[in-house]
């Protein structure tokens, strides 16, 4: 088979169809309507509403109060591309409303929101700003959502000044959850930890993060990251442990919004399903043997905790190499970064192997929520394992496309687009423009103010170039 290199693709031609018939070298291409209704995983989320409630006493240096800030703006920039909504407030001797969700929502620029902080710098009363965020950040008129997880994040460098008078039974009773972050000297000790133990929710080891410096407090991201991603996943069954194909059944009947159709791949008698929502959802595969009557459960030798809510399965691809038979399965809630695990299994056997692991690069980004897989020259061999990342974005673009077999590269869409998706459909097509080599199509369903385009990708082999550009493109706009 070709080895191929290429380097970021720029495009070559475009051309706004409409319903206009295209014409190729070998063949016509004609476009009906495709609907650009297609919104990806909005449903797969559970809504988060989430307010920064952070320190402004005159305990805090500027430059303490400055990493707070920056802080805040690390998280947001991280979190964008997510189903989570920002606010913030400062508290000290007063209360002070930075941003509500309102103005997250009109504008969700996290330097821009919090531009015009000023350190207020006196006391710290922590207890009467729970309860201003309360009664006047969750509601309705401040753009909460209905339904959404509910969530404060408490940043403070010292002691309350002021006292619970049931301010805290108030957030508990509106389900408000309450991640605190303590930092610096004044909280060594586990007696002057007691006020944030009272503030955080249960359990208090879970909900509770001390730091001993400002410094550490850029380094802590990973840790929320979890939490807030755990509440995102919504209220999704758990299945119980009995038999795989129940597991199975009910993965079936989920919501179309939480299941896409289950992976399937059949050779010489082989069936695979993907299994997203088995064990807690880390997910995994069932095989079906030949007579379907039995099934086995595929699943990683990671260690269970690092797969929980991976939703392993959730794209299933059938690879082969050299007579060799492999299963490329996407886990893209994986570390919430997303991961794609590569199979073999051997046919004497039939005893599955993981071979190879690709991880995503950014959180958030779905990376393996779709996979495909292309045999470039048609000699019934996988030449190309293409893994969408339609969640992944820059200030410029949305989505990307990574190669993960031969060619470790990436395709991306035009600039201008940084929520178009792009990824988020990929498919083999046929010798299109008459080269000889299959062509690919990849979609981004909210380009062009979420109309939609296609770009279709002319796969070329010229093993005697050290670098080239292996995929020219054709990028196609539909209009509805």
């Amino acid at each position: 088979s070709c080895s191929f290199l290429y380097q970021p693709l720029q495009l070559s031609h475009q051309m706004p169809l409409g319903r206009q018939r295209l014409c190729l070298p070998s063949c016509d291409l004609k476009l009906l309507h495709i609907s650009s209704d297609f919104v990806i995983s909005k449903c797969l989320k559970g809504n988060v509403d989430l307010v920064f409630l952070f320190d402004g006493s005159e305990s805090l240096k500027d430059h303490e109060f400055n990493s707070i800030k920056n802080f805040m703006i690390d998280v947001m920039k991280k979190l964008r591309n997510s189903s989570i909504h920002f606010a913030a407030v400062q508290f000290s001797y007063d209360v002070k409303l930075e941003f509500d969700f309102n103005d997250y929502i009109k504008n969700p620029d996290p330097d821009m929101l919090l531009a015009q902080v000023v350190h207020e710098k006196s006391i710290t009363n922590t207890f009467k700003a729970v309860e201003y965020v309360v009664n006047n950040v969750f509601i309705p008129e401040r753009g909460m959502r209905k339904g959404a997880n509910k969530v404060i994040i408490i940043i403070t460098d010292g002691e309350a000044s002021d006292g619970n008078n049931g301010n805290v039974e108030a957030a508990k009773a509106k389900g408000i959850l309450r991640l605190i972050i303590g930092i610096g000297h004044r909280f060594k000790t586990e007696e002057s930890q007691k006020t944030l133990r009272i503030l955080a929710s249960e359990p208090t080891n879970q909900y509770l993060k001390v730091l001993a410096s400002f410094e550490e407090l850029r380094d802590s991201f990973s840790d929320l990251q979890s939490k807030i991603y755990t509440l995102e996943g919504g209220e999704l069954f758990t299945p119980t442990r009995q038999t795989w194909s129940r597991v199975a059944t009910s993965a079936a009947k989920g919501s179309s919004c939480i299941f896409k159709p289950l992976p399937f791949s059949l050779l010489q008698g082989r069936t695979v399903l993907g299994a997203v929502g088995a064990d807690n959802w880390a997910g995994g595969l069932l095989e079906q043997q030949k007579d379907f009557t039995s099934e086995r459960f595929i699943t990683t030798p990671l260690f269970r905790k690092e797969m929980a809510g991976a939703y392993l399965g959730y794209a299933l691809k059938l690879l082969q190499r050299q007579s060799r038979e492999f299963y490329a399965v996407g886990a893209p809630r994986y570390q919430h970064v997303g991961r794609v695990l590569v199979f073999e299994v051997n046919a004497s056997t039939t005893n599955w192997t993981l071979k190879q692991e690709f991880e995503g690069q950014q959180t958030g980004s779905y990376f393996g929520a779709v996979l495909c897989v292309v045999d470039v020259d048609n000699n019934q061999e996988t030449d190309l394992l293409l893994v969408g990342a339609q969640m992944q974005f820059t200030e410029t673009e949305g989505g990307c496309v990574y190669d993960n077999l031969i060619l470790q590269g990436k395709l991306h869409g035009v600039s201008g687009y940084p929520l178009g998706r792009f990824g988020a459909a990929i498919t083999d097509l046929a010798d299109i423009n008459g080269d000889g080599w299959t062509d690919v199509a990849v979609g981004a369903p909210l380009e062009e103010e979420e109309k939609g385009a296609i770009y279709i990708y002319n796969v070329s082999c010229e093993p005697k170039k050290p670098i080239h550009q292996a995929l020219s493109s054709l990028f196609i706009k539909l209009f509805v």
